[in-house]
């Protein structure tokens, strides 16, 4: 159970940090994108295109860890469950608290996410 509790806390920072470190490349080449547009028409699209392809592969990925973590808690009836992915891929969030729909009193509610 530590063992568990500990790789949880681990991934969760990865995530956290990943996600920073890919918006933070995305914006940058994104930026760098825009002071070529004017020379280098072709080289910016591709630039734009590349970053935004890469951060969305990036979210996915993030998306997967966040699913395997720990589990969510249901606010209606405190059923604790770990959705299936598209799931978690599609609901609306804040943060890590989802709005969805609990496997066991079936009724939609904001779920918190528990390590």
């Amino acid at each position: 159970m530590k063992n568990e509790k500990k790789r949880n806390k681990e991934l969760s920072a990865v995530e956290i940090i990943v996600g920073l470190a890919a918006t933070v490349m995305m914006l940058a080449m994104m930026a760098i994108a825009a002071f070529l547009a004017e020379t280098q028409t072709a080289v910016s699209i591709t630039m734009i295109v590349v970053s935004v392809v890469s951060f969305i592969v990036i979210c996915l990925g993030l998306t997967k860890i966040e699913q395997v973590v720990g589990y969510y808690e249901c606010g209606k009836c405190r059923h604790k469950h770990v959705p299936k992915y598209n799931t978690v891929l599609w609901s609306m969030h804040i943060g890590r608290t989802r709005y969805m729909v609990c496997p066991q009193c079936h009724k939609k509610s904001w779920q918190k996410k528990v390590l």
